[in-house]
């Protein structure tokens, strides 16, 4: 691990000691499949705003997809670059695998991008999607070098939560309530404030997708919040007041949809050092909510969830796992019938939260076996693949697409 990290730290240090003629591309469109210096075979698309000004240095976001759509995860982040005026670049090649590998290609396109652009070194962001916004999270935490990281549909690698952090970057989480990684979200938010580190977190109504446009820009309204407390970006009071007064109008919907949780999550994101209005009455709102029924209601129920979909998925992955080395049900799969019948009828529950939980269940369960048959294929083992085949089909027909 320490070793990738000097590796980062050498190429940010040393980039500008080639500078290379940037190829001539278009702004106000992704320009796709853009080769990488030095390596032939890896390429990526770039994104420059439509007021893009070559002799200016630029803000840039690093964007990683899980599949390497390069093109496809530009999208979401378009309208925030327009807004705020970064470059946009995402690589064609990182994708889910070995994250050696994906390091190794990181590196190479950070230091192409930063050699071949003219960028702002005190405005470097990264972002990715589930496996992506791991990889992304890992820059974030280790390299010292990013203000921002936007991390969609996943955290960080259990593993990187033993890197002393860089405290000074900030970090977005966004997560859908139907989204598997749900809960990790939740609970990394929790890990992030007593790490210190200045975070947010921004919950959808949505699978494990990348954001909407209008989402992103969100995100990227309240790190340019951040931006003004670092000095890093001159602060602007129109932006501040149509970040203040989105917040609120936001707010204010969730509140009257009973939506409390999330209502006081946008009200405490319309609090900044920078207002141009007096917000002693959005605080006077937070503490009136937090007093109410109905939120106290909702904290409870949102605990009840967490500890009840933590319990069933250890009961179903330590079934799955006693039965995959036996590669057989010990019941003929007696045990899943009723278990996925559960599921189903919390899906058609009345309330929205078990729904979710029974939503996000089933596909993360649908995960664990998919991705154990796939390596049992690699390794030949067919009776274990059988098996998961069997329970595969089962969970489509519980939880059908």
């Amino acid at each position: 691990m320490k070793n990738i990290i000097y590796c980062f730290l050498f190429l940010l240090v040393t980039f500008c000691n080639y500078a290379q003629d940037a190829p001539l591309l278009r702004t106000g469109i992704i320009n796709d499949s853009v080769k990488v210096v030095n390596a032939p075979n890896e390429s990526y698309a770039i994104y420059f705003p439509k007021e893009y000004d070559a002799q200016i240095p630029s803000a840039v976001v690093f964007i990683f997809d899980p599949d390497a759509r390069a093109k496809i995860a530009i999208e979401p982040f378009i309208l925030a670059a327009e807004t705020y005026n970064y470059i946009l670049v995402c690589s064609n090649n990182v994708k889910n695998g070995l994250v050696q590998n994906n390091v190794a290609t990181a590196n190479r396109l950070f230091d192409h991008v930063l050699g071949m652009y003219n960028i702002n070194m005190s405005q470097l962001y990264i972002s990715g999607f589930s496996g992506g916004a791991r990889l992304a999270s890992f820059y974030g935490i280790s390299s010292g070098f990013f203000q921002g990281v936007i991390a969609c549909g996943a955290s960080f690698n259990d593993l990187d939560k033993f890197i002393p952090p860089s405290n000074k970057f900030s970090y977005v989480g966004m997560v859908g309530d139907k989204d598997m990684n749900y809960q990790e979200m939740v609970a990394n938010k929790t890990w992030l404030d007593n790490a210190k580190i200045t975070n947010t977190l921004f919950i959808s109504h949505e699978d494990h997708i990348w954001p909407k446009q209008n989402e992103m820009l969100r995100a990227f309204d309240w790190l340019e919040i951040q931006a003004y407390k670092k000095n890093i970006r001159p602060k602007n009071d129109t932006i501040i007041k149509r970040i203040y007064d989105n917040n609120l109008k936001i707010a204010d919907s969730l509140r009257l949809n009973k939506e409390m949780i999330s209502s006081v999550r946008n009200y405490e994101n319309c609090i900044t050092s920078f207002n141009i209005n007096d917000d002693s009455f959005i605080r006077t709102k937070i503490a009136e909510i937090k007093k109410s029924r109905e939120y106290k209601e909702e904290v409870a129920r949102m605990d009840e969830i967490t500890v009840l979909e933590g319990e069933i998925l250890d009961k179903l992955s330590l079934k799955f796992y006693k039965e995959l080395e036996l590669a057989k049900s010990s019941n003929n799969f007696k045990f899943w019938k009723t278990e996925f019948k559960n599921l189903d009828t919390m899906k058609l529950s009345k309330e929205v939260s078990t729904q979710n939980m029974a939503n996000r269940i089933l596909v993360w369960f649908h995960i664990l076996v998919y991705e154990a048959a796939e390596e049992n294929k690699r390794t030949q083992q067919k009776d274990k693949v059988t098996y998961c085949d069997e329970l595969l089909k089962m969970i489509s027909e519980t939880n059908p697409k």
